[in-house]
């Protein structure tokens, strides 16, 4: 588990000038530009979501190939939150009766909120990765049309 805060991208330290200070990391990889290949694994909720992402992100030149994981995550909560929100929606309520002559009237939530909750906080998460959320776009920076890659780019 790590301390503090997450590590600031190289090329956001450079384009904010380096308030720090400190090193900057010229060996920085790049992963090239563009939508990596979709998992095959996928059903049709994560592999529809998967379409709609990489169709906004690709267009807008904030994904790399780098990125798979991340779409991976986001594209599997989606899945996930969909069959839960079905599941719900089919029985048409949150809770059932757990009621017992002993224990007298109980009603209990259906597993499927706390993992259709536990969906929601990952998906968000992800897509705040992605920058596709509105305090989180602020932070992205599109990846440059040039050769270039990386600090190099920028630093030129």
């Amino acid at each position: 588990m790590g301390r503090g805060r997450r590590a600031k991208p190289t090329t956001l330290k450079v384009l904010q000038g380096n308030p720090g200070n400190r090193a900057l990391n010229e060996e920085e990889p790049d992963y090239g530009a563009g939508a990596p290949s979709k998992p095959d694994y996928f059903d049709d909720y994560a592999s529809a979501e998967w379409d709609a992402l990489t169709g906004i992100l690709v267009p807008a030149r904030v994904l790399t190939k780098g990125e798979i994981g991340v779409l991976v995550v986001a594209c599997d909560a989606y899945s996930q939150l969909r069959q839960c929100q079905e599941f719900l929606k089919d029985k048409g309520s949150l809770s059932y009766d757990a009621s017992s002559e002993t224990s007298g009237a109980s009603y209990k939530p259906y597993p499927e909120v706390a993992q259709r909750n536990m969906a929601r906080r990952q998906y968000l998460s992800a897509l705040a990765e992605l920058g596709l959320t509105p305090s989180a776009r602020t932070k992205v920076k599109r990846i440059p049309e040039t050769d270039k890659s990386g600090v190099k780019r920028l630093l030129s």
